[in-house]
């Protein structure tokens, strides 16, 4: 192995330590600015100890709470629009965006805002979790630290997914989760070299988590943690299929319905400051009620409380969990549609548990003889909700055994979770974090396809259905890609394609000259996405030689056409 290799890989050992005392350090502060606003803002207290297992006592402010959620708006709104307007939502689809469109670069200035406006968020009441700002906190710090020393774009993309593991992992005290959601969502490239700097970070900030937040399950249920937990009779697992296809649509439901009420919101007259306002005022709505007429606020802030309510059976009503499970999406919807700041991992635990709880129950009522018990539908939903909609389905299954301290219910986990991602791919392709992306045009593989893409040259995927010819000659008469020279360089490049738009089919080219770069052979396809954006450029001319621009150098040609493709390949092996 070269030196210099040698050197960069210890370089990246190094950083990736540090990465990792950021995000322990980083997860236990923005815990603590959490717990911060929500005993300001809901118990008119100067502290910052909050534990979000137990119900906020509800006999502070009476009806007065409606407001709650509205002032936490107003601060969010002057956050996000003074200073950073990509801490506005769920984080993780910005932090996909720098990975795959921006070199692995996020502004330094994102880390303070995301965290102040994330928990003010959350600590107001909103409907959403600490996952997604973790996530793009960490990922912030990875991409800071990576800016620092002069590195290529690959080696800092991977210390930004380390750092999100990082955050992760001593969020949740879930190591294992946070490597797999760096592997499955982050890293474009998955070897050996990329899983020792995560594995590195997530485990110097799982340490350092542990001994700022204790080393505690999320949900330490004693009761779950039976060493010899089955399922009998075995037939009973086949149940968790049909369970799965109902997590399955209800994932697909959360998707759509998030990005509809962020439309919805778009439309409305007057601005940031109003449509949020107004959003948050019905989730304060929804609070009171909640406490006035069931006794607790519920559906505030992160939720675990009422997970952990469900675990231990405290809520049994399958009839009142249906109820929670829709009001809970409705609130999220208004809470992220109206512009806060948060993420959509822990509406996704409180949904999928509330589904299983009420589907276990008539389950018990209908098939009495499975003894199969209500917290293992409401694990199984809870690790379907999140893998169907993140599109991280290995993270989701391993992080609820981690989270609940239980790994006897696997088996039915792995069957349920499995079952709602492959239905939610078949009615809608992206998650619910490349869908965001997908809408701005940019195109982002989803899950393993990262890595599927990633180790694509572009040679693999290159037409070679081009013509070079001198300045001044006419032009051939059918589709493909032009190149033109002088004194045999290339001077510019021209797509032509069938214009089925008029009777006669003439042939049409688009932009003549069009801009165009040129890469070599074995260039990476994320490289030279990044490359055509950072040019404006549409075609890329593959060359054996790339720096003389001699049209005989030139073997191939790559268009939207070959990338499209690509990503179709990948979603079919997906």
């Amino acid at each position: 192995m070269p030196e210099n290799e040698n050197r960069s890989i210890v370089l990246l050992c190094v950083l990736a330590v540090f990465v990792g005392i950021i995000g322990g350090v980083g997860a236990w502060v923005f815990r603590m600015l959490i717990g911060f606003f929500h005993n300001l803002l809901f118990l008119k207290q100067f502290s910052f100890h909050y534990d979000a297992n137990i119900h906020t006592p509800t006999d502070v402010w009476g009806a007065w709470v409606i407001l709650v959620p509205v002032v936490g708006a107003v601060g969010v709104a002057w956050l996000v629009k003074t200073f950073a307007p990509e801490a506005k939502g769920h984080g993780v689809p910005e932090v996909m965006d720098a990975v795959y469109y921006n070199e692995g670069r996020i502004r330094p200035v994102v880390v303070i805002v995301k965290s102040l406006a994330s928990a003010l968020s959350i600590g107001s009441g909103g409907a959403i979790g600490r996952e997604g700002p973790i996530i793009q906190i960490g990922a912030t710090f990875g991409s800071m630290v990576g800016s620092w020393v002069a590195m290529p774009t690959r080696q800092r993309v991977i210390l930004m997914a380390a750092g999100a593991g990082a955050g992760i992992a001593a969020t949740f005290n879930a190591p294992l989760g946070g490597v797999l959601f760096a592997v499955e969502l982050l890293l474009v490239s998955v070897n050996a070299f990329s899983i020792v700097i995560v594995s590195i970070a997530t485990v110097v900030a799982t340490y350092i988590g542990r001994l700022l937040l204790g080393a505690y399950p999320s949900f330490e249920v004693p009761a779950l943690q039976i060493p010899d937990f089955g399922i009998s009779p075995a037939w009973g697992l086949i149940l968790f299929i049909p369970f799965g296809l109902i997590c399955g649509l209800a994932g697909t439901l959360f998707v759509r319905a998030i990005y509809w009420a962020e439309d919805r919101f778009d439309a409305m007259p007057g601005n940031y400051y109003s449509r949020h306002m107004l959003g948050m005022l019905i989730v304060g709505i929804m609070i009171y009620l909640m406490q006035r007429y069931a006794g607790e606020y519920y559906l505030e802030g992160v939720g675990y409380a009422t997970i952990l309510d469900v675990l231990t059976n405290a809520l049994s009503d399958p009839w009142f969990l249906l109820l929670l499970f829709a009001l809970k999406l409705v609130a999220t919807c208004l809470t992220l549609g109206s512009g806060a700041s948060g993420g959509v991992f822990s509406p996704s635990l409180y949904m999928g548990a509330t589904l299983g709880a009420a589907f276990g129950t008539i389950v018990q009522s209908v098939f009495p003889e499975t003894g199969i018990g209500i917290p293992v539908f409401a694990i199984a939903g809870m690790a379907a909700m999140v893998g169907s909609t993140t599109g991280a389905i290995f993270t989701a299954i391993v992080m609820l055994a981690e989270m609940t301290g239980d790994y006897n219910t696997a088996l039915p986990t792995i069957l349920c979770a499995t079952t709602a991602y492959a239905l939610r791919r078949k009615l809608s392709p992206a998650s619910i974090y490349t869908l965001k992306l997908n809408r701005r045009g940019h195109a982002v593989p989803e899950g393993m396809n990262s890595a599927f893409l990633a180790a694509k040259q572009i040679k693999d995927i290159m037409t070679r259905n081009f013509t070079a010819l001198p300045e001044g000659d006419a032009a051939p008469d059918s589709p493909g890609i032009v190149i033109w020279t002088r004194e045999g360089r290339i001077t510019a490049a021209e797509r032509r394609f069938v214009d089925r738009g008029r009777p006669e089919e003439a042939l049409t080219s688009v932009g003549a000259p069009e801009h165009y770069v040129i890469v070599t052979e074995t260039a990476g396809m994320v490289d030279v996405l990044q490359k055509l954006r950072q040019n404006g450029a549409d075609i890329a001319l593959v060359s054996t030689a790339p720096d003389a621009g001699i049209a005989e150098d030139i073997v191939g040609v790559v268009t939207v056409t070959e990338i499209s493709n690509a990503l179709k390949d990948a979603a079919i092996l997906q």
